[in-house]
């Protein structure tokens, strides 16, 4: 598969494990970062076809609005640990394509992958 993924996790393990259920599936194209500014800079400089956005960044000053603002039809899942109603409703209003709950379950973290990625 050749579109480029992109990781934003604080926790180098979260990222670890999405990686290797992305790799797992077919996608070798993954960048990862640690910070919202490093996500946005590659963001910019690489428009990913899909961003895997941690909602709880140290640095987060609302990345997940700073990227749909730059790119209205860009594609970003939220995920967190936090279930929260409140909090996933405010992701998907904000422009979200959908939201995964940590931990997950492989194989239906990587349908909702496979979904917004074909746009569904």
């Amino acid at each position: 598969m050749e579109d480029l993924i992109l990781i934003v996790d604080d926790a180098r393990f979260a990222r670890r494990i999405e990686t290797k259920a992305l790799q797992d599936a077919g996608f070798e194209h993954i960048v990862e970062a640690k910070t919202a500014k490093e996500a946005l800079q590659i963001f910019e400089e690489q428009a990913p076809e899909l961003t895997l956005l941690d909602i709880t960044l140290p640095d987060n000053s609302d990345l997940l609005r700073t990227m749909i603002k730059i790119r209205p039809e860009a594609k970003i899942v939220m995920n967190s640990a936090i279930g929260q109603e409140l909090i996933i409703q405010d992701a998907l209003n904000a422009g979200a394509r959908d939201f995964i709950t940590k931990p997950f379950k492989e194989k239906e973290f990587i349908e909702k992958i496979v979904k917004v990625m074909k746009g569904n």
